[in-house]
């Protein structure tokens, strides 16, 4: 009878003391998922900024940007993108690569005020997408 009644005793037991270590080993795994996906997304920080970017026709970011953009890239701006999500409105002006390859684009407020240039190198992006 003392056999009988130790064989679902001794499972209650395993079951019972097994279900807080499972969910332990659980709980580290989460943390280490969650670690991974901040490492993913520190990686792929430089491609944030560039899903905040829309472009748009050069005709409809205001004249002082596009003045100030002439004048910090040394040519005319061929490209206009818009930042969203940014107080004031925040215009990025690129203009036509040089030979060299190297593209340039700055930051600009649509009142004409130069926030950040860049410079990108052509064959990089390229090998970026």
């Amino acid at each position: 009878m003392k056999k009988i009644l130790m064989v679902p005793l001794a499972a209650g037991a395993v079951i019972a003391l097994g279900g807080p270590l499972f969910a332990q080993s659980m709980q580290g795994q989460s943390t280490r998922d969650q670690s991974m996906q901040s490492q993913r997304m520190g990686n792929m920080q430089g491609s944030s900024e560039e899903s905040k970017e829309k472009s748009v026709a050069l005709s409809s970011v205001p004249q002082a940007a596009k003045d100030a953009a002439k004048q910090a890239l040394g040519a005319d701006p061929t490209e206009a993108k818009v930042i969203s999500g940014t107080h004031p409105r925040q215009y990025e002006l690129e203009a036509e690569a040089t030979n060299g390859g190297q593209e340039k684009a700055v930051h600009v407020t649509g009142s004409g005020k130069i926030l950040k240039p860049e410079t990108e190198n052509e064959s990089q992006e390229k090998g970026e997408r």
